[in-house]
């Protein structure tokens, strides 16, 4: 009876050791995994941390490098000049090309009007002088047709844009035309000359020479525009002059 009394006891004080062992281990796991969870999570952040410091960083990075590229003229900054630059030139271009053409039509205006009055000047001294006089009436009525030709060629001539004169030279054609009606002027011209030294009025003789004049100094400047129409370079232009000659 004593003997199971003994190991009865025996088991009961192995199951409560071991039980307590058991729970000790319980709690020993426990405290491991939460503190395992703890410092996972404090690695979390620190990571997060860093990670919204280096996009801060780089953020920052990016804003200098537009504000330097801004300040050197650089980058997009440079883009947008360089475009601003070139829409400015093409309309200063324009405008310049606009007003030398308003110039030349002036000027051709006013080269009318002193050829249409001297004409009206010859005809005068033409009604005068019987004989001689309707000679000089022709003349100045062909003056007058040749003065509209010569405009209307040297405006053909001066409105050919630089693009085309770089690549096929001036209008050789109405350079051509225009220099033949200067060259029949003269030969009008000679003959005005030759019918003045036949005039016996003096006064008349004077208002001739003063109209002659105003027709060489027309014809000088027409010249003088055909010749500085056909300064530049061209690329082709020499074989082009060639089909004119």
């Amino acid at each position: 009876m004593k003997n199971k009394i003994l190991i009865v006891s025996m088991l009961a004080m192995i199951f409560i050791f071991a039980n307590n062992n058991y729970a000790m281990s319980q709690n020993s796991n426990a405290g491991t995994t939460k503190n395992g969870n703890q410092v996972q999570q404090q690695v979390q952040a620190v990571n997060q941390d860093e990670t919204v410091e280096t996009q801060i960083q780089n953020n920052q990075q990016l804003q200098q490098q537009t504000q330097q590229q801004l300040q050197d003229g650089t980058g997009t900054g440079n883009q947008v000049q360089n475009q601003n630059q070139g829409e400015e030139n093409q309309l200063q271009n324009s405008e310049q090309q606009q007003t030398q053409t308003q110039n030349n039509s002036a000027v051709a205006e006013q080269r009318r009007s002193k050829v249409a009055n001297a004409v009206q000047e010859m005809l005068q001294v033409a009604d005068r002088n019987g004989g001689i006089g309707q000679q000089v009436k022709t003349i100045a009525q062909t003056q007058t047709q040749n003065q509209e030709k010569l405009e209307i060629s040297l405006q053909k001539v001066q409105s050919r844009s630089g693009f085309a004169k770089f690549f096929v030279g001036p209008n050789y054609s109405e350079i051509n035309n225009t220099e033949k009606i200067l060259e029949e002027n003269k030969e009008q011209i000679k003959q005005l000359n030759q019918v003045k030294n036949q005039l016996t009025n003096q006064g008349d003789a004077q208002n001739l020479t003063q109209q002659i004049q105003i027709l060489e100094q027309a014809n000088l400047e027409i010249e003088n525009s055909l010749e500085s129409a056909q300064k530049g370079f061209s690329l082709f232009g020499w074989m082009f002059k060639m089909f004119y000659k």
